[in-house]
């Protein structure tokens, strides 16, 4: 039977060439366990393989003139976590959740301009930092230990925060383009020269109004409310949030995902129920997404 390799030797064999100065630290095999017992002893239900801890622990380590402190120094605990959540370990993942991520979210009362949707923003943190992308780790791996996880993970929410405020405030800024595009659109008369289009808003007018009308019948209750309140009633994005007691940008995607399930709604029933070529289906759909806005208006007056 070969002889099971020691912890310092699955450690050693691990080590970068520039961090070999951490293969002389005295009671090395003693400080491992030590490691280990600690670890575990923090996240009971977390299995974690020790030699992927090992090795997770010796490829990141820098050099050191105190290997031996440096050592000593380290959250085993916390480097245990994010390696077990790197390795998409459930167990890791759900204490992630339970222990450090509702701590970490107290960091957004730094970022300025608040008004931030906590869930959002730490959906968007699990996205980023435990979902693997292409064949790199999930970027939780990129802990170093050089402080504790608690504060890491407080970083990159602000991160995240400041990174989703900048997007929204992209997305805000084009989706006030649009609607200025479509009003002038509107007020020139629709397709102006474009006979193909005027011709199949003349021809097909109760057919996708009807499609439009089917669409937003789909919708739920909170969507029909939020459309009808910004389209009709002309309620601000930040009103509309603080009755919500939400961020004007979770308004304004909310807004901009009825509108797209509303467009492709119609074009489902359009499809079916006229049975028209690819090309014209396309034809159609333009004059409905041009007209938008004002067919949304007539229709949410209505009752019901």
């Amino acid at each position: 039977m070969s002889k099971q390799p020691s912890r310092s030797h699955l450690f050693l064999q691990h080590l970068p060439p520039q961090a070999r100065c951490y293969a002389e630290v005295p009671g090395l095999e003693a400080l491992l366990d030590s490691w280990l017992s600690i670890a575990r002893q923090a996240w009971p239900d977390v299995l974690l393989p020790e030699e992927d801890f090992l090795r997770h622990v010796a490829t990141r380590l820098s050099p050191s003139d105190e290997p031996a402190a440096t050592l000593a120094a380290l959250p085993v605990a916390d480097l245990y976590l994010a390696c077990a959540c790197a390795r998409g370990l459930s167990t890791a993942h759900a204490a992630l959740e339970r222990h450090l991520l509702p701590r970490a979210a107290s960091a957004l009362t730094r970022v300025r301009g608040g008004g931030l949707d906590t869930q959002e923003v730490l959906q968007q943190l699990r996205q980023r930092l435990l979902v693997p992308q292409g064949d790199a780790e999930p970027r939780i791996a990129e802990y170093q230990g050089t402080g504790p996880l608690a504060a890491w993970l407080r970083a990159a929410v602000v991160r995240t925060a400041f990174n989703l405020q900048r997007a929204e405030g992209r997305r805000a800024r084009a989706e006030e383009d649009a609607e200025a595009e479509g009003s002038a659109w509107v007020e020139r008369g629709g397709a102006g020269g474009d006979v193909e289009l005027d011709y199949l808003r003349r021809r097909h007018q109760q057919d996708f109004r009807e499609a439009l009308a089917g669409a937003l019948a789909s919708l739920s209750p909170r969507e029909r409310t939020v459309l009808r309140l910004h389209v009709v009633e002309g309620v601000s994005l930040e009103r509309i949030g603080a009755m919500y007691q939400t961020h004007k940008s979770t308004v304004s995607r909310w807004i901009s995902q009825t509108r797209r399930t509303v467009l492709e709604g119609a074009r489902e029933r359009l499809a079916e129920r006229l049975q028209l070529s690819a090309d014209e289906l396309r034809s159609l759909m333009r004059v409905v997404h041009s007209q938008l806005d004002v067919s949304l208006l007539g229709l949410l007056k209505e009752p019901g």
